[in-house]
């Protein structure tokens, strides 16, 4: 498969890179978080692990509830 193909269980990504942050509906990955917080995705990850971001576990991903994430950055 040519890496212009996408196997057929693979999501096809937003056409808009900011609907994912815009969007109330669906979880943030660490990338949409890191773009929320204008900060690196490794630093999210810091976050999540020693101050407290609130995420979920979903099998191996970690995903963040966008009002979890706004209300944390705002307290």
């Amino acid at each position: 498969m040519s890496p212009s193909q996408t196997h057929p269980d693979t999501p096809l990504p937003s056409p808009d890179p900011q609907s994912a942050i815009q969007s109330e509906s669906v979880l943030w990955k660490v990338d949409d978080v890191a773009r929320y917080a204008r900060c690196s995705t490794r630093h999210v990850t810091t976050l999540r692990e020693q101050k407290g971001l609130p995420y979920r576990k979903l099998g191996r991903l970690v995903r963040f509830s966008p009002e979890a994430v706004k209300q944390w950055f705002e307290d």
